[in-house]
């Protein structure tokens, strides 16, 4: 009898085993077979004219800030050295002088930091037009080749260069997008929403 019992436990576990196959085919039909392909946006943000466009705006509205910040520096440091020769730094009309200075040194501090975050914003929406336009071309050629999973470059170890998306999605990010606007960061901080009173 116990053998009995063992071959019917066998019998229903073969048959078990052989209907997984077709539950798994079932199933199979309607979920969809990983046809990857990986991009590498790092480099399409080197090698797009659009994204080397905005940094040489960037680059420029830095150098300009540069001058300017060396120039308001060396008055700044010339007030100090001014300062410092004054004969009685003990009054009070010297303390109000050294208040002064203070403001400025404060004053210039402020306004180069808000323009370098301002410049930081500006790269930050001209780039946002470049990432756009891979998102666009990315979800074009992957629709072309079949494509229903799409990696970043650097989440792969190993791949078949075939799967390689970047020169296609660059060579149509290049054709539709050669340049961006780059915004005035001084305008951007003009339209900074106010911060509310507390």
């Amino acid at each position: 009898m116990r053998f009995l019992k063992g071959a019917r436990l066998l019998v229903v576990a073969a048959s078990v085993a052989l209907s997984i196959p077709a539950v798994q085919a079932a199933e199979g039909d309607s979920f969809p077979n990983a046809s990857m392909g990986v991009i590498d946006v790092q480099q399409i943000l080197s090698e797009a004219t659009s994204a080397q466009g905005a940094r040489a705006a960037r680059d420029k509205y830095l150098e300009s800030y540069s001058v300017q910040a060396r120039k308001e520096e060396q008055a700044l440091h010339d007030a100090q050295a001014k300062l410092a020769r004054e004969a009685d730094q003990g009054s009070d009309a010297f303390k109000k002088k050294r208040q002064d200075f203070e403001k400025k040194v404060n004053a210039f501090q402020t306004k180069f930091s808000a323009l370098r975050q301002n410049l930081d914003r500006a790269m930050a929406q001209a780039l946002g037009q470049v990432q756009d336009a891979i998102i666009n071309k990315s979800n074009e050629v992957a629709g072309e080749r079949g494509i229903n999973l799409v990696l970043y470059r650097n989440q792969v170890l190993l791949f078949d260069p075939r799967m390689s998306m970047t020169d296609e999605v660059l060579k149509r990010v290049n054709a539709e997008l050669p340049s961006v606007t780059f915004p005035d960061p001084e305008s951007l901080a003009k339209k900074q929403p106010a911060k509310a009173s507390k």
